[in-house]
């Protein structure tokens, strides 16, 4: 499935989600304003249970673009191994939670965090909402956002959500769609509407 959504920033070009073999794969493709000939490549995958099984972050300019398939694949293909390198700890440099499989204690925490970001009211309360959406203290949730205005921000929204719950962002950007929760859009989803005048 492919879609490109709107962002008031214009920076989101597109997301792609792939189902395969019973994991689900986002690519997210966004613009550089400052380098209108860049385009940054986010790639995050994820197991049945939604633990994270693939995420990298690659920058490219776009004349390139065409030459990242056939190079993925014959680098990839080629079987050749490097015996040197050491294996690379599992969860290293990543934060705690990163490989814990999502509860559904979890999931309720970042559906009552998402939805209490309502852009239509005050920042104050968009904070206290994810306080205590979150279980931490206030002061914690407001010194992550760089301002009233941040807390509009769907991607700062997400970083925050993500320190908080010691998660990395791609994975709460992975959680969200599993929960019919739009990672463009916090607060009150449509389906909530709909289930609160039914």
């Amino acid at each position: 499935m492919s879609s490109t959504p709107t962002n008031d920033s214009g920076h989101l070009e597109s997301i792609r989600e792939v189902e395969i073999d019973g994991s689900r794969y986002v690519l997210t493709t966004s613009a550089d304003p400052a380098r209108p000939d860049t385009v940054v490549i986010d790639l995050l995958g994820a197991g049945a249970d939604a633990e994270v099984t693939l995420e990298g972050h690659l920058t490219a300019s776009r004349t390139a673009l065409e030459h990242l398939g056939p190079l993925l694949s014959e680098a990839l293909s080629s079987g050749q191994r490097s015996t040197t390198r050491k294996p690379r700890r599992r969860g290293y440099g990543k934060p705690t939670q990163s490989y814990h499989p999502w509860t559904d204690e979890l999931r309720a925490a970042l559906h009552a965090a998402w939805t209490a970001a309502d852009p239509s009211v005050p920042a104050l309360q968009v904070v206290e909402g994810v306080a205590a959406a979150l279980d931490v203290p206030v002061e914690h949730v407001k010194s992550r956002f760089e301002g009233p205005e941040s807390t509009r921000d769907p991607a700062r929204l997400i970083s925050v959500i993500a320190i908080l719950m010691q998660r990395t962002d791609g994975a709460i950007l992975n959680q969200l769609p599993r929960q019919n929760l739009d990672p463009e859009r916090p607060g009150p989803q449509p389906e909530d509407a709909r289930q609160t005048t039914g």
